[in-house]
């Protein structure tokens, strides 16, 4: 399970798994542009649903979703790692079903 350092309270609920922590391991240079190149293939309609889906996961989750701000710093860095320069745009109506209207990092349509 790979789990990024703001996840880590996923931990407690797979207590009963024999699950430890490991040492961040190092990617190498290859393997990070064959992800990279990878990624330049998905469609850009994938990446928007992607992103709107990881913004509505988190923001259901109380651990992660109580703090809007740090939510959408966070979003906005997985946008980053999908390799898009700016966070997609979301339908204004879904912003605000989702509690985050006016919460600055986002772009709405």
């Amino acid at each position: 399970m790979l789990l990024a350092p703001w996840e880590e309270f996923f931990l407690a609920t797979a207590k009963d798994l024999p699950i430890g922590k490991a040492l961040v391991p190092s990617v190498d240079p290859d393997t990070k542009k064959k992800v990279e190149r990878a990624l330049s293939n998905v469609e850009m309609k994938n990446k928007e649903a992607a992103y709107q889906a990881w913004l509505g996961y988190y923001n259901s989750n109380k651990k992660v979703g109580k703090d809007k701000y740090r939510l959408v710093e966070l979003a906005n860095e997985f946008s980053r790692c999908m390799g898009l320069d700016s966070p997609p745009t979301i339908p204004k109506l879904v912003l605000g079903k989702m509690g985050l209207k006016n919460i600055p990092g986002l772009r709405s349509k």
